[in-house]
């Protein structure tokens, strides 16, 4: 079953390497979708099939070496078909988030 899910993950997430480490296990696990970094926490768009979206939001609550992970939150969202997995470079404001994260 394919699915889509919005991963908001607060803590000692930026500076570590979380965004590209996120890339990598996207590509391995054919999962499309994007990652940035708010404020200060870190936003992910996860979508692909159902078990192997399972085991990257498992990675996601470990993260790469150096995180300390505070909370994550989960949320569904409907698929939206997406192709590749892209790095949005900087930190953007959570004001902004509705200019990447449309349902």
């Amino acid at each position: 079953m394919y699915k889509r899910y919005q991963i908001y993950i607060t803590g000692n997430v930026q500076r570590v390497g979380f965004r590209s480490k996120a890339y990598e296990n996207a590509l391995k696990l054919n999962i499309s979708g994007m990652a940035m970094y708010i404020d200060h926490a870190i936003m992910i768009e996860a979508e692909g099939d159902a078990g192997n979206l399972s085991d990257f939001i498992d990675w996601c609550r470990i993260g790469p070496e150096l995180c300390t992970i505070e909370s994550i939150e989960v949320t569904e969202q409907p698929p939206r078909f997406s192709d590749g997995f892209d790095l949005v470079h900087g930190v953007v404001s959570s004001k902004k988030l509705s200019d990447f994260f449309v349902s």
